[in-house]
């Protein structure tokens, strides 16, 4: 696992109140409790927050899986 993936788990994992280990590649949006419209929106601010990074809107509400989110951080660190 990256350290984007770990650290990215680790987030969610606070934010939504649930364990990482309930948290894998494939997990997205209404797969865990809270991961609705309201809590992508509010994990979009938090990544914003923690990693230092913008995901643009038209990237964000493409997102099925945090492996998504995986790939799109590191392509904005890449372009960096």
């Amino acid at each position: 696992m990256s350290d984007t993936a770990a650290e990215l788990k680790k987030l969610m994992a606070d934010l939504f109140q649930c364990s990482e280990s309930e948290l894998s590649d494939d997990t997205g949006p209404g797969d865990i409790n809270g991961w609705d419209s309201l809590g992508h929106v509010s994990l979009m601010a938090e990544i914003q927050t923690r990693f230092g990074k913008h995901i643009p809107v038209e990237d964000a509400i493409e997102i099925e899986s945090i492996a998504d989110i995986v790939q799109l951080l590191e392509n904005i660190e890449a372009t960096h």
